[in-house]
C-alpha cells in the first residue's frame, strides 16, 4: 500500500473521530474502536468506505471488526482482498 493510500485512510479516521469531537492525534497502531474512541457506527461508515473507495468486497473478504480497529489493520484489510483479486 502507498502512502497516498494509508493518508487516505488516516483522513477518514480523523473525519470519524472529529465526528465525535475527538482531535487527539492518534497513531497507526492505536486501537479506536476498542479504546472507545470510535464506535459501531462509525466502523458501519468505514466499511461502507472500503467498500466505495478501496473496492474492498467484504463477501470476499473475512469481516472482523476488531481487524478494523487500527489504521494498519485496516490497511491490511485492503491489502488481503487485493491479493485475492
Amino acid at each position: 500500500m502507498d502512502t497516498t493510500e494509508l493518508e487516505k485512510i488516516r483522513a477518514f479516521v480523523a473525519e470519524l473521530l472529529r465526528d465525535h469531537d475527538d482531535h487527539a492525534p492518534f497513531a497507526d497502531a492505536e486501537p479506536l474502536a476498542s479504546s472507545g474512541r470510535l464506535d459501531s457506527l462509525s466502523v458501519v461508515k468505514l466499511v461502507t468506505f472500503l467498500e466505495c473507495d478501496f473496492a474492498v468486497d467484504f463477501s470476499e473478504v473475512e469481516f472482523d471488526p476488531q481487524r478494523l480497529d487500527t489504521v494498519n489493520g485496516i490497511a491490511e484489510v485492503i491489502e488481503e482482498y487485493r491479493a485475492l483479486r
